[in-house]
């Protein structure tokens, strides 16, 4: 069986650094998914206003495998310890489809805002499903080796110059750049270089940093 997108996601991430590592851990994340045709039209979507949240299926269109790895380095484990790729998350899979929670903030006709993603944009959505808390969610399940959310890490300060730019940007914007760094996007085995730069592109902006222990000092916003 082939399986063509229904639809495409518009992020704020424009590249994989940056994006958080799970679903819902940086609200201020938006989306917009719009269908593509014939599943363009509003009887497709109709009642989906009364669900609060939606499971997105989607593709990870840059993270293609060529050869079957069965073993990952889950970032949550630092990186450094391996286990099978189907105890994670990892978007290095057999099948690079990917499932995520997200808030539906608005229906716009056939154009659907999302929040709480952890979408790179031009994703390719295959199904939309509405999320029910009832058969959704498991209090009791037990989450293996990511048995609780991951608390941010870092105090985020500015330059002065990215602080000028700050200053005039919309707070959405404000607030998704606090928010990404404050989750310290590094690779975990990273080394702690304070002398080295790092850089994602967040809408239409390119912010780069450097880290100083649990601190991250915003260099630039262009």
């Amino acid at each position: 069986m082939n399986m063509e997108p229904v639809g495409i996601i518009h992020s704020c991430f424009k590249e994989k650094f940056g994006i958080p590592r799970q679903p819902g851990l940086i609200k201020s994340a938006s989306a917009t998914l719009e269908l593509f045709p014939p599943y363009n039209v509003a009887e497709a979507l109709r009642g989906i206003e009364e669900f609060s949240h939606l499971w997105i299926v989607f593709v990870f269109h840059e993270s293609i495998c060529e050869t079957f790895q069965p073993t990952v380095r889950p970032p949550r484990l630092g990186g450094n310890t391996r286990v099978g790729v189907f105890a994670t998350r990892s978007p290095f899979r057999p099948n690079p489809i990917g499932l995520s929670v997200v808030e539906l903030k608005a229906v716009r006709g056939t154009t659907l805002e999302l929040a709480g993603g952890d979408f790179l944009d031009g994703t390719p959505v295959l199904d939309i499903k509405p999320y029910i808390p009832y058969a959704d969610s498991i209090p009791v399940a037990r989450g293996g080796f990511a048995g609780g959310a991951p608390e941010p890490v870092n105090t985020v300060t500015f330059s002065p110059e990215a602080e000028n730019v700050f200053r005039t940007l919309e707070k959405e914007k404000q607030q998704l750049i606090t928010d990404m760094l404050g989750y310290n996007p590094r690779p975990a085995y990273q080394d702690d270089d304070a002398a080295r730069l790092f850089g994602t592109r967040l809408f239409d902006l390119e912010v780069k940093w450097r880290h100083e222990g649990q601190k991250v000092i915003v260099e630039s916003i262009q």
